[in-house]
């Protein structure tokens, strides 16, 4: 006959209850040892990957909303800050970010009598509700970053001061490239933009141009008037720019103008008064007036005056020559 006899299978569990009196404890101990690991390697994951968003961004992850998402805004970036870990602890308890202008801190709870081993393990934290055993760890802003405060941050941090310049910007020759927009801001003063040698040039890629000639106030090939309807002002402009009027008699010289931009010098001449009829006994007197012309020398006119009556009262008849410069 093979077999246990009850008294030789009563021992046998007596020996395996003895074991796992000893045994249970010291695997829960264990367990709890590697969960602790764990526990702080994955915290200190989310806490470097938290300073190391803050070095590139000028801010931390989420802290438009206290941080509460930090990490869907760490594993949200290309490639991902943060990966592989969840939203809660090897406890089964919650991880919970949070943060204000200069530190960034994880709180969680943890398992009892563990508490205090996690904490140990992880710089800068502390017991923070010791009936729950809950810790919190907490960083501060990067250790550069204070020193900075005296540069301008290349990036939005939500502080206008970190990009604000407190002095002249010195840009020893360089260029300023990658403008969007540009807004000039003198206090309600006249806001100036300067050469100090040359032509002010504004231009755009496709030719178009406004240029400021050295001693001249603005030069220009065209303006569009949105009070008259988007309209060129060429447009609106006259084809006859007046330059003067001048009094002349027989024989007199009239300079043309100079009309730069593709105009062209023209005169007009304007009589002077005729009176007309004549009186018996006196050959041809009072006939004034009889051809008037504007002789073309070149650079200059020549007054032209005909009439019938004497050479005395011919030399004597003014008349006014209108100049003007045309543009088609």
């Amino acid at each position: 006959m093979g077999g246990f006899t009850l008294i030789e299978l009563a021992i046998v569990l007596a020996v395996m209850a003895m074991i796992a009196v000893y045994a249970t404890p010291r695997y829960m101990e264990q367990l709890n040892q590697k969960r602790a690991i764990l526990t702080a390697q994955e915290t200190q994951s989310f806490l470097d990957a938290a300073r190391s968003y803050r070095m590139q961004n000028g801010s931390w992850p989420g802290q438009a909303s206290s941080c509460a998402n930090a990490k869907s805004v760490l594993e949200s970036t290309s490639p991902p800050t943060l990966a592989g870990i969840s939203t809660t602890n090897k406890y089964n308890q919650a991880v919970t970010p949070a943060c204000n202008a200069n530190t960034f801190s994880i709180t969680q709870s943890i398992a009892q009598d563990w508490d205090g081993v996690v904490a140990n393990n992880l710089p800068g934290t502390v017991i923070s509700n010791a009936a729950t055993y809950t810790i919190r760890s907490t960083i501060g802003i990067p250790g550069s970053e204070p020193a900075l405060n005296s540069k301008l941050s290349r990036v939005y941090t939500g502080d206008p001061e970190m990009n604000r310049m407190r002095t002249p910007l010195l840009l020893g020759g360089n260029s300023i490239n990658e403008v969007s927009n540009m807004y000039l801001n003198n206090g309600g003063a006249d806001a100036r933009v300067r050469t100090d040698a040359g032509r002010l040039i504004l231009s755009t890629p496709y030719g178009g141009e406004v240029a400021i000639e050295n001693g001249t106030n603005l030069s220009v090939e065209n303006v569009t008037l949105r009070q008259r309807g988007n309209a060129n002002l060429i447009d609106l402009l006259p084809n006859f720019v007046q330059k003067g009027t001048y009094l002349v008699r027989h024989s007199d010289g009239v300079i043309k103008p100079a009309c730069p931009g593709g105009g062209s010098a023209r005169a007009s001449l304007r009589p002077g008064t005729m009176r007309g009829g004549w009186q018996e006994g006196e050959v041809n007197h009072g006939a004034f007036g009889y051809e008037y012309r504007l002789l073309d020398y070149g650079s200059y006119w020549i007054v032209s005056t005909n009439i019938i009556g004497s050479e005395v009262e011919r030399n004597n008849l003014q008349s006014l020559v209108d100049v003007y410069c045309y543009y088609p």
